[in-house]
């Protein structure tokens, strides 16, 4: 399998070439387990591991490790299929999400990609407000992103259904799709090109592996029969996994997950809301948080009806989760830096 089928591009013949020197190979990586991985050369999958210079430095940032989609720097072991990881390329873009439960840490998902699919469902466990998370989830990453409305078979009403879809995806393109009849496929298997990167990302349920089943062309991911009392259908998938298609272009699988904490929304937020974008120039105050200030020129178009009040409100809770999200990152630190001091105080009175 040539790199460039694998995603490589002559950009990255510059950024690997100190590597090269070094007598290591590119690879990709595939599967993450923890510390073990799945890589693809160009011509080899191989299990690989990375360095203990990697785990040190993961005990403060796990961001660091290497994640599906990342090319790497390898070193192969003589006589085995196995590799060394020693190096990470630059990451073109990364999804990016807040890791669940108390804890203020990043996650990447998945690197490296042109796409991210957004799939919901056109059931009724359609959730505007959460699909909205995912487009500045999306947006953030620097891909581009896709909404995919899938299970339209169960859709009462689907002009209805992506006439909301539509509202809240802005900017980004929206498909109609059934990985049961595989209605809808096409157009999307037209947007994923010979050596493009594209992740499939959604709450479990809502039929990510099967549209990559019927993008393949078989049942390559595994998945079980959809229950009828809430319409999902469970898979296998624990792990992100990257799959290559058969007519060319990499496919990323990821885990469903139940809920979407995002970690930064900089510029998602505005591409995720670009209505309120248009409208924060006419704003009195330069750095108008379009809550309760005096003159805003958004809250006026609330009250004026030109801006649903909903589509206001989901805006005003991201600012206040990234805000909460940026303190405790500051506690965080703080905390940590206290920790070392106490340490560094005990080490010195022990040598004293």
């Amino acid at each position: 399998m040539g790199l460039t089928k694998l995603g490589w591009n002559a950009g990255r013949d510059e950024q690997f070439a100190p590597h090269l020197a070094k007598g290591l190979m590119p690879a990709r990586v595939a599967v993450e387990d923890k510390h073990f991985y799945r890589v693809w050369t160009v011509d080899a999958e191989l299990t690989a591991q990375v360095t203990g210079k990697f785990i040190h430095e993961s005990r403060r940032d796990h961001t660091v490790l290497p994640k599906v989609g990342d090319w790497v720097a390898i070193r192969l072991v003589p006589n085995e299929d196995k590799a060394t990881i020693h190096a990470i390329l630059p990451r073109r873009t990364q999804i990016v999400r807040k890791t669940s439960g108390r804890e203020s840490s990043a996650q990447i998902l998945a690197t490296n990609v042109e796409t991210v699919f957004l799939v919901t469902a056109a059931d009724s466990t359609f959730n505007a407000a959460r699909l909205e998370r995912m487009l500045v989830m999306a947006h953030e990453s620097g891909a581009r992103p896709v909404v995919i409305l899938n299970k339209i078979d169960l859709c009462d009403d689907l002009d209805a259904k992506l006439a909301e879809a539509t509202r809240v995806a802005g900017d980004a393109l929206v498909l109609a799709a059934c990985a049961l009849t595989g209605r809808g496929v096409k157009k999307l298997a037209a947007i994923i090109k010979p050596g493009d990167t594209v992740v499939f990302i959604g709450t479990s349920g809502v039929g990510k592996s099967s549209l990559i089943n019927q993008l393949y062309g078989e049942d390559l991911m595994p998945t079980v029969e959809v229950r009828q009392q809430d319409a999902k259908g469970r898979h296998t998938t624990s792990w992100r996994e990257m799959i290559f298609l058969p007519k060319g272009g990499v496919v990323i699988d990821t885990p469903g997950m139940r809920e979407f904490h995002i970690w930064d929304a900089s510029q998602g937020a505005k591409e995720t809301f670009p209505e309120i974008e248009a409208l924060a120039p006419g704003c009195h105050f330069r750095d108008c948080t379009h809550t309760k200030e005096k003159d805003c020129a958004v809250l006026a178009a609330v009250a004026a009806g030109m801006l649903p009040r909903e589509r206001h409100d989901s805006f005003v809770k991201l600012q206040l989760e990234i805000s909460y999200l940026r303190e405790s990152e500051k506690q965080a630190g703080w905390q940590h830096r206290r920790k070392s001091d106490r340490v560094a105080h005990r080490v010195f009175n022990k040598q004293d």
